[in-house]
């Protein structure tokens, strides 16, 4: 398995890379949709583990990832309604494996709470000034979808304490951070130093943790 994680990161690095130096090159579009499909093939036939309802759900969950990959580059708009859809599912995954009684109230809106705060100070601050009203719309919806993921993720933990569920909330969270590079980037046209590396730190870090966490978690 370490053979396989030295490949996801190795090529992780060549996207960063790619993204950084060669968005100007001919063949740029091709290198990245061939780079995207091959460096989620590991997570999806190798490090994605186990029986669980996280794992079974999770599995579905990267091929709709793979999908919005591929059309990311092609149609931005096409690409981030994928991702929304990979969303909603990672909703109802960690939703999986939470005890909504009111007992557990707290640890229920504590997260939320904290989860939808930064997202709202985040897109309040960076996002709303954009002057196309579909944008901020949609960037509304998608924030939504994708906080109600990272929160449900940190309640997990909060009930849990289980290892699986901290890997997979700070995969989460990473998930948050690099979909929100994509807003401010692409859609609000504004610029991140080293970009490409950032955003491919985040983005396979946190789907590598999320990947990771099945082998933890007791069926």
């Amino acid at each position: 398995m370490v053979i396989v994680d030295i490949v996801y990161f190795g090529l992780a690095l060549i996207i960063a890379i790619n993204d950084t130096f060669f968005k100007q090159a001919p063949h740029y579009t091709i290198a990245d949709i061939i780079l995207r499909i091959s460096i989620l093939l590991p997570l999806i036939f190798f490090v994605v583990q186990g029986k669980s309802k996280y794992a079974k759900v999770l599995y579905i969950t990267l091929w709709i990832v793979l999908l919005a990959d591929t059309l990311l580059p092609v149609s931005l708009p096409l690409g981030m309604g994928v991702f929304l859809v990979a969303h909603l599912f990672n909703s109802y995954n960690f939703s999986q494996y939470i005890d909504f009684c009111k007992e557990k109230l707290l640890s229920i809106l504590l997260p939320a709470l904290f989860a939808y705060g930064v997202a709202l100070g985040l897109y309040f601050y960076f996002l709303f000034s954009h002057e196309n009203l579909l944008f901020k719309i949609f960037t509304a919806i998608y924030l939504v979808v994708i906080t109600l993921a990272w929160s449900f993720s940190m309640t997990n933990y909060v009930q849990s304490k289980a290892k699986w569920a901290l890997m997979a909330s700070i995969g989460m969270f990473l998930f948050f951070c690099t979909d929100f590079q994509v807003a401010y980037t692409s859609i609000a046209e504004q610029k991140i130093p080293f970009e490409g590396f950032v955003n491919a730190f985040t983005y396979y870090t946190g789907l590598f943790l999320m990947s990771k966490a099945t082998q933890f978690v007791e069926t």
